[in-house]
């Protein structure tokens, strides 16, 4: 019964991602954009995955350099960056951290999402943000993974007119790296 229990939560998460990029994919998907704290945004994120952290013992860490507002669609926006931290917690190593941080210029804002986790091997990190592309399989298995979640995150930033990028070094550290106009 847990077997069929963990198996029907992992198709409902594929199928609730697979909507998602339905959704993003219609050319009617304009986001709804609202002038809004990114500050504000990001605690609401960090502070809802914590206790997902808090059972791996992943230490999160939230540094804002400076208050940032900015017109985006807030749903798609912390859908995004949920993506990317939820990430960063289940492709870590036990005991591990994640850096969630803020910063902004005249122009753009910027989050990066650093762990200390697996890392990419530099072979797929040009893959990893096609849809189902995984780069374990058997440990995207173990951890629930779809293969969506950054394909998901880069659609939402380049609908916003963002970009988003990842350096890694295998069993050392991964950072993302979103940049949005104000």
């Amino acid at each position: 019964m847990t077997d069929i229990t963990e198996e029907i939560e992992r198709e409902n998460k594929i199928i609730n991602d697979l909507l998602s990029l339905v959704k993003l994919d219609k050319t009617e998907a304009k986001p709804v954009i609202q002038h809004i704290s990114i500050n504000h945004t990001i605690e609401l994120i960090m502070k809802r995955l914590r206790p997902i952290a808090q059972k791996r013992n992943i230490e999160l860490v939230y540094e804002s350099i400076r208050q940032v507002t900015a017109d985006i669609d807030e749903v798609k926006f912390t859908l995004a960056i949920s993506n990317l931290v939820e990430n960063a917690i289940k492709y870590n190593i036990e005991n591990g951290w994640v850096h969630v941080s803020l910063n902004a210029d005249h122009k753009y804002f910027y989050v990066k999402v650093t762990d200390s986790g697996i890392g990419i091997p530099a072979e797929y990190q040009d893959q990893i943000f096609e849809r189902f592309y995984r780069v374990d399989k058997a440990r995207s298995r173990e951890t629930g993974g779809t293969g969506l979640g950054l394909a998901i995150a880069r659609n939402i930033v380049e609908l916003h007119g963002g970009k988003v990028t990842v350096k890694s070094e295998e069993n050392k550290f991964t950072e993302f790296t979103v940049k949005l106009q104000k």
